[in-house]
C-alpha cells in the first residue's frame, strides 16, 4: 500500500512537466489508457468474464464516480496551487473526510478537522479539497469492495472502464492537440501505467488488510513524495500564508493519527 501511495505522489510533478493541457482532457486520456491497459491484463488472466457481474456492484459505480471527480479536481488544482500544496490538501485531508464518511467521528476528529479546515481557509484550495472528498469516497468504496471479496484486479478494471466512459466526452469536447506531441504522449502513458494501473493495484490490494481510515492515513506518504518532488524538481516555494495553512493541516493530521494509534493500542 505504501508503494502505491508513493507512486501517487509523482502525478503532480508529471503533470507539471508535461505540456500545457486542460485538466479534463488529461484526466480523460489518463483514464482511457489505464482502462485499456487493465482490460488487456484481465483478458490475459481470464478475469474479464467477471466484468459484467462486477458492473452491477454498487461499490464499483461509487468508486468510478469518485475516480472521475478526483482526477478532474486534482489535476485542476496542481497548476493553480502547485504540486506540494495541492497534494498536501488533496491527500492530507482524506483521513479526516474518510472518518466522516465512515462515521468514525469523536472529539479528537472534530478538533483535527477544525484545525485542518482553518488551514484550508488560509490556503484557499477548493479544487484540492474537492479532490480530497472524492479520494475519501474512493477509499471507502474500495474497502466495501474488499469486504464483499470482489476479485480486485477485475474490480479495478471495472472501475476504470466506467470512469473512462463517464469522462470520455472530454476527449471530444476539449482541446486535445497536446496529445500530438511527444511530451503529451509520454505524460499520458506514464500517468496511466505507473501512478494508475500499478499504483492503484498495489493500493487496493493493501485495502484487504487495513481499515479505510487507516488506509487514508498510510496514504499520507503521497504528499511527502509530492512535496519533495515539488521543491526539488519544480523549485516550488510557499509564502507565509501557505506555510501557515499547510502547518495547520499537518497539525490536524498529527492529532488524528496519534488518536488512531492510541485507539488501536487500547483495542489490542
Amino acid at each position: 500500500m505504501l508503494s502505491g501511495a508513493g507512486l501517487f505522489g509523482t502525478v503532480g510533478t508529471a503533470r507539471e512537466l508535461g505540456p500545457d493541457a486542460g485538466a479534463a482532457g488529461v484526466a480523460a486520456a489518463r483514464l482511457a489508457v489505464a482502462a485499456l491497459l487493465l482490460l488487456s491484463m484481465v483478458v490475459v488472466t481470464g478475469e474479464h468474464r467477471q466484468l459484467r457481474w462486477l458492473l452491477r456492484q454498487g461499490p464499483v459505480w461509487v468508486s468510478a464516480v469518485a475516480q472521475v471527480g478526483f482526477q478532474v479536481t486534482f489535476l485542476a488544482a496542481v497548476p493553480r496551487v502547485g504540486v506540494a500544496v495541492g497534494t498536501l490538501v488533496a491527500i492530507g485531508c482524506t483521513p479526516i473526510l474518510t472518518g466522516l464518511i465512515a462515521g468514525h467521528t469523536d472529539r479528537t476528529w472534530l478538533a483535527a478537522t477544525s484545525l485542518a479546515v482553518f488551514g484550508l481557509v488560509l490556503l484557499v484550495l477548493l479544487f484540492a479539497l474537492g479532490a480530497a472528498a472524492c479520494y475519501a469516497v474512493y477509499i471507502s468504496a474500495g474497502r466495501a469492495m474488499t469486504d464483499r471479496r470482489l476479485p480486485m484486479t477485475a474490480a479495478i478494471t471495472a472501475v476504470f472502464v466506467l470512469a473512462a466512459a463517464m469522462l470520455s466526452p472530454a476527449l471530444l469536447l476539449t482541446d486535445m492537440s497536446w496529445q500530438a506531441s511527444a511530451a503529451g504522449v509520454a505524460m499520458t502513458l506514464y500517468l496511466a501505467a505507473v501512478p494508475t494501473v500499478l499504483a492503484y493495484g498495489l493500493f487496493n490490494r493493501g485495502l484487504r488488510e487495513v481499515q479505510a481510515s487507516h488506509a487514508a492515513t498510510l496514504g499520507l506518504i503521497e504528499p511527502v513524495v509530492a512535496a519533495t518532488l515539488g521543491v526539488v524538481v519544480l523549485h516550488e516555494h510557499l509564502g507565509v500564508t501557505g506555510f501557515a495553512g499547510a502547518a495547520l493541516v499537518l497539525v490536524g493530521l498529527v492529532v488524528l493519527i496519534r488518536s488512531s494509534a492510541r485507539a488501536e493500542q487500547s483495542a489490542t
